[in-house]
């Protein structure tokens, strides 16, 4: 009796005799030869319209001419490097043409300048004038701000006032801290250990030295 491995050979012998035979025609060749593209030959000088639309677009001898592209134009980033600052500075030639107000707060160049811990007087166009120890300075080109403390009627009140705002019509310094200040932002004037309370009177009585010696008539002086 033939074994198992027998038969599957016989099987096998059987399936390679029943494929059928590929032609020559069937069998993909390589072809290592290079044909030249043929040049190209011109249309003749009169085709009838019927053969005209079967040819392609691009061979049409009445085909549009190509659209010429020009150039993008030249960037605006090639003429101004920092198109932010460019901006900072036509808003700050409107709001302060002088450059006074940026330089009272620009505590970084100048000695002069607004410092914390100095009581700042600032007057406005519509409303009373405010005044208060300056507890921090925010340099933000035109969105710089100032944080001004006093009390009033015994409650602590604090403002933040936008220098550059055209609503504020002057800032003037009162009074300067006698000692400078070691911390940019005077937080810790709020507790009561620290808070310099009420600074109306140092107010009034600069106000009165400022009266006497211009002779113009403020809120809390009269002309002498």
């Amino acid at each position: 009796m033939a074994s198992f491995s027998q038969l599957t050979r016989q099987l096998g012998c059987l399936r390679l005799s029943a494929k059928p035979q590929q032609s020559a025609f069937q069998v993909r060749t390589i072809s290592t030869t290079y044909t030249p593209k043929p040049a190209a030959v011109p249309f003749p000088a009169k085709l009838p319209k019927q053969f005209l639309n079967q040819i392609p677009v691009r061979y049409h001898p009445h085909a549009p001419k190509k659209i010429k592209v020009h150039p993008p134009p030249p960037s605006a980033r090639d003429a101004c490097k920092d198109p932010i600052a460019a901006v900072r500075e036509s808003q700050l030639a409107v709001l302060d043409p002088t450059g006074e107000r940026k330089a009272l707060f620009d505590y970084r160049r100048s000695r002069r300048s607004v410092k914390v811990g100095d009581i700042v007087r600032v007057t406005f166009k519509n409303g009373d004038p405010f005044s208060g120890v300056c507890l921090s300075i925010k340099l933000q080109g035109v969105d710089t701000s100032c944080l001004l403390r006093n009390e009033l009627t015994r409650v602590g009140v604090e403002m933040s006032v936008k220098v550059f705002s055209p609503n504020v019509e002057s800032v003037e310094i009162v009074q300067r801290a006698e000692k400078r200040k070691r911390r940019a932002r005077l937080y810790y004037m709020r507790q009561p250990r620290h808070d310099m309370r009420s600074v109306e009177n140092i107010v009034s009585n600069y106000l009165r030295q400022k009266s006497a010696v211009t002779g113009q008539r403020t809120s809390y002086g009269k002309r002498r």
